[in-house]
């Protein structure tokens, strides 16, 4: 009985153990950084890349030594441009607004690099905006922008997958490097058999408590 007492209070107290430091390395933050945005699938080559920003929340919650979960509430900036040859007509962006939520796996090979990490995981997006800008050059060198809500054809959720890397130093700021792959379609039209997905490239940097 006593032998048994002496287990569970072993058991017990390890658990406690394990639970508290889990606890104390559970950590939270924000994050900040650019994206290089495009579409791939169909009839993409006219389309040029995108540059904008992200803002956004991470946590880390750690599993073991070398494995946690990192789920993200960020929001992005995204889309397309397009130039033109038609007379009188510069540019057209198309400008796609997301709210995101990534459940990143991260692996810490501390045997190579402490601090560094491999990370991959699904998110789920969904869109706040969606607007068509077009920019015409008209005479006497006056440039003409008029905006087109396009958000009633553009997918109203979007899913995707993330591959990246990221350096976190002992004092919690932390840089990261990541591509996602979209799986959904970017665009919702009846009848539209062209098919795309987004395909971006996010570098950012922040600061973990």
């Amino acid at each position: 009985m006593i032998k048994k007492l002496f287990f569970i209070t072993l058991f017990v107290g390890l658990i406690s153990d394990s639970v508290s430091a889990q606890v104390e390395s559970f950590q939270i933050g924000f994050k900040v950084g650019f994206s290089l945005a495009d579409f791939k699938g169909e009839e993409t080559d006219n389309l040029d890349p995108r540059t904008s920003v992200h803002v956004g929340l991470a946590a880390e919650i750690p599993i073991n030594e070398i494995l946690a979960i990192q789920p993200e509430l960020l929001y992005t900036f995204q889309g397309v441009k397009t130039e033109s040859e038609e007379v009188n007509f510069e540019k057209e962006s198309t400008k796609l607004d997301y709210i995101y939520l990534p459940v990143m796996v991260k692996y810490y090979p501390f045997y190579v690099v402490p601090g560094l990490s491999l990370e991959a995981g699904p998110q789920v997006g969904f869109l706040t905006s969606a607007v068509l800008e077009r920019r015409n050059n008209l005479d006497g060198g006056i440039t003409e922008t008029s905006d087109t809500d396009i958000k009633d054809i553009t997918s109203s959720i979007d899913v995707g997958f993330n591959l990246g890397v990221g350096y976190q130093l002992e004092i919690g700021a932390f840089i990261q490097a990541r591509y996602n792959l979209g799986i959904t379609d970017v665009f919702d039209i009846e009848g539209l058999e062209v098919s795309q997905q987004h395909s971006v490239f996010q570098f950012s940097t922040g600061f973990k408590f």
